[in-house]
Formats: C-alpha cells, structure tokens, sequence
C-alpha cells in the first residue's frame, strides 16, 4: 500500500477564530487543497506582492536551528 512519510517541513503553530478556520478549509477544498497547502499558498502570494513592493527580505533560515 501507499506509505505516507511525514513531511521534511517544520510545523508552525497557527491560532485563529473559528469563522476564518471554516472559511480557509472551505476555499482549500474548493482549490483542491489541503488546509495547510492553501494556507501557504495564500501566505506566499502575500510575502510575493510585499516584496514586490517593499524589496526582497533577507533571511537567514540556519539561525532558526542554532
């Protein structure tokens, strides 16, 4: 059978009203997502046009594991 290996990406906590959760789990199914993927999704457009507008933002992903 199908062997589902957990994901290589570190979970981050998310708090929310339920309204928005409902409404966020609905638009996912609809695009054919999960929750989590739309989430990020959605997230990435963010950071994509405010980058766009304000310049690329330097980061440094190693300091999250010092």
């Amino acid at each position: 059978g199908l062997i589902i290996m957990p994901s290589a990406v570190p979970m981050r906590g998310l708090r929310m009203e339920d309204e928005l959760y409902l409404k966020l789990k609905f638009i996912a199914k609809k695009e054919s997502r999960s929750y989590n993927q739309e989430a990020v999704h959605i997230l990435k457009g963010f950071v994509e046009q405010y980058e766009k507008e304000h310049g690329s933002i330097p980061v440094d992903t190693d300091a999250l594991y010092q």
